[in-house]
């Protein structure tokens, strides 16, 4: 191989009395060059003690690296979370805990490939060592004669039903003295039996508990992934708050995500959306799914009956009927004045009708039959005219009136943020969901904080008509309207579409093992069929249209024969009293 051949001439620059320490240091370099991707930067630690093992090291190994002791860092702000690979040269055992606990107080990537060489120590202590910082990609190149027998180990994980690690494993020797590809398997792929440990929480329709196994869409695909990683499943919900999981007024995290950051489980499956605080503080498997997060309020309210009457037009219609009329009237006055009877005389008419236009007008658009018609022909045009065009609008109004007044006819319904924002209503959901409008300073500073467990109970407030809107998982909703627990609004506008994927803790080493199941599992279209099965989305049960009407569905009738009476009555009390007053100037 090239690289066999590089090495080799590599190795002409060292004299044949190669030391202990340099040999260690040979072996690692040829190890990292075979199996470390040299686009990645390699970070290096070393002891001060053995800096002639690091110099044959960097002789060799020629790619890109940063090089210091384990106090050469300073904070979070370093680039620590973007470097996996790893050399640590150590004096004894004491010396590479002390390095792994720093490096773990810094968040470095535990998860990344590891090269260990320590001349002399014992491999056993070390694998445990390794196991207890959660490091499983390692290799530890021991000299364990102190002669140069080098010798690499490793371990594997859970590799009997004790759930134990197992013993060291020594590498062959073809891979420490030829290639030594591939010395980094993927572990954790069978558990034998092993306990894995997932909070979650009840949450239809994607987890429920009653029966003590998980079902649901994310229920069925939990009991696939334990099956796959052979494990034992244990379920666990939050020991400490409830739900998904936010962080306290401490900044201590609650719920789920609690679980799986003080290590009482493996990870979360919640279904939990995506925010930017559970970014930061956690790992996040391959998405296998989506989630919708909407705004939820209460039905729409029902138009008053009496409003029904002005329904079958729109409001272009009605301003144009409007018009209409105030036509009529303006004629009814002209024909009443002075100009007109002037004009009536030049075009040979009547001084003055003997019936009142606007009344005339009025019977004619409500279907009564015309007792008297223009003589002249030019009138007697515009007059039949007239009625062609009040029976038109009679004829549509009456036929769309019929179905306006047996349907049950709302209010309009929010249909986005901006609606929910100009009704004046509270808002809220549970805190994470008020990541999204941190730049929406309106509803990030109103935003009204509930627990998840509230969730349910304000659902059902809701479906009787509380004036509230809460941002919850769309699914759930329309759980809870299909069930018959009652009817809520879904807001049309979402608040995200937020891919669904498993909380672990930071460089949990379970991650690449989880997410090749998950990988598998979505390209076969298992996740697609489960959610599908459990959590589909239906469109809303329309009511029943066949109901017979009621008092209510034709109160605009009773409303307008109401009007008619109180005006006719004033009228007739005008009348009375203008007469009675002219009689009085007469006898004066």
């Amino acid at each position: 191989m090239p690289i066999d051949g590089e090495l080799n001439d590599d190795l002409m620059l060292f004299n044949k009395n190669i030391t202990a320490a340099q040999n260690l240091a040979i072996n690692a370099a040829k190890i990292a060059l075979n199996n470390f991707e040299w686009r990645y930067v390699t970070m290096v630690f070393h002891n001060s003690s053995i800096l002639l093992g690091l110099t044959a090291f960097m002789q060799i190994y020629r790619k890109s690296v940063i090089v210091g002791k384990g106090t050469f860092l300073h904070g979070k702000e370093s680039s620590a979370d973007r470097i996996s690979q790893f050399v640590i040269f150590g004096s004894d055992l004491v010396d590479i805990m002390c390095t792994l606990d720093w490096m773990r107080k810094r968040e470095f990537d535990n998860t990344g490939k590891f090269i260990v060489i320590c001349n002399n120590c014992d491999e056993r202590k070390a694998m445990d060592i390794f196991w207890n910082h959660k490091i499983l990609n390692v290799v530890f190149i021991n000299d364990s004669s102190g002669t140069s027998s080098i010798i690499g180990f490793t371990y594997s994980i859970y590799d009997n039903q004790k759930c134990e690690i197992s013993p060291p494993e020594p590498l062959l020797d073809s891979c420490i003295h030829n290639s030594c590809m591939g010395v980094y398997p993927l572990k954790l792929r069978n558990l034998h039996k092993c306990q894995i440990i997932v909070s979650t929480f009840e949450q239809v329709p994607f987890m429920s508990l009653k029966t003590g196994t998980p079902i649901g869409a994310d229920g069925d695909l939990l009991l696939l992934i334990a099956e796959a990683l052979n494990a034992t499943l244990k379920v666990m919900t939050p020991h400490r708050g409830a739900g998904w999981g936010q962080l306290d007024k401490d900044g201590n995290w609650l719920g789920s995500l609690a679980d799986v950051y003080h290590d009482l489980a493996n990870f979360s499956m919640t279904s939990a959306a995506i925010t930017l605080t559970r970014f930061k503080a956690f790992h996040l498997s391959t998405d296998y799914h989506s989630i919708n997060m909407a705004w939820v309020t209460h039905p729409a309210v029902p138009l008053p009956g009496w409003q029904k009457l002005l329904r079958p037009f729109k409001m272009k219609a009605r301003i144009s009927l409007a018009v209409t009329f105030v036509l009529i009237i303006l004629v009814a006055v002209f024909v009443k004045s002075n100009l007109w009877a002037k004009l009536s005389k030049r075009i040979n008419t009547s001084a003055r009708p003997q019936t009142c236009v606007l009344f005339y007008s009025w019977t004619i658009c409500m279907g009564m039959p015309a007792t008297t018609l223009p003589s002249k022909p030019t009138f007697l045009t515009m007059f039949l005219l007239w009625m062609f065009y009040c029976f038109m609008i009679r004829t549509f109004y009456q036929t769309s009136l019929i179905h306006a007044m047996k349907d049950n006819l709302n209010y309009p319904e929010f249909e986005n943020l901006q609606d929910i924002l100009n009704s004046g209503y509270p808002f809220g959901g549970v805190p994470a969901l008020k990541d999204f409008y941190i730049d929406d300073p309106e509803v990030y500073n109103n935003w009204k904080s509930i627990n998840s467990t509230e969730i349910n109970d304000m659902m059902v407030s809701l479906s009787r008509g509380m004036k509230y809107v809460l941002a919850m998982n769309k699914v759930t909703a329309q759980s809870f309207i299909l069930k018959h627990y009652g009817d809520i609004h879904i807001v049309p506008q979402m608040i995200v579409t937020s891919p669904t994927v498993l909380y672990f803790k930071k460089f949990s080493p379970m991650v690449q093992s989880l997410n090749l199941i998950l990988d598998r599992l979505v390209e076969g279209g298992f996740t697609e069929k489960l959610y599908k099965n459990h959590a589909s989305t239906h469109a809303r049960k329309k009511t029943d249209s066949t109901a017979p009407m009621n008092f209510e569905q034709y109160m605009g009738c009773y409303v307008v024969l109401a009007a008619g009476w109180i005006v006719s009555i004033l009228v007739f009390i005008c009348e009375v009293y203008c007469y009675k007053f002219s009689v009085s100037l007469q006898n004066i």
